[in-house]
């Protein structure tokens, strides 16, 4: 069954790094601070898609942890 994802417009704003961590692909925000990583996810993280918790390098998909 296809992935239901939401389009959240305040992510427009976001830099594509940011974006792509938020979508657990690599990017250049998993070197910053725990602090910014979890005020991104903390606004704009989707936990019915994936999971992040501190010291985590990216979001993990809610289906591989299954």
């Amino acid at each position: 069954m296809p992935v239901r994802r939401r389009n959240d417009k305040r992510r427009d704003a976001l830099s594509e790094d940011a974006r792509a961590f938020l979508e657990g692909r690599p990017s250049f925000t998993q070197f910053m601070d725990d602090a910014y990583l979890a005020d991104l996810w903390e606004k704009y993280g989707d936990s019915s898609v994936a999971t992040w918790e501190e010291g985590d390098s990216r979001p993990r998909s809610v289906a591989d942890q299954q």
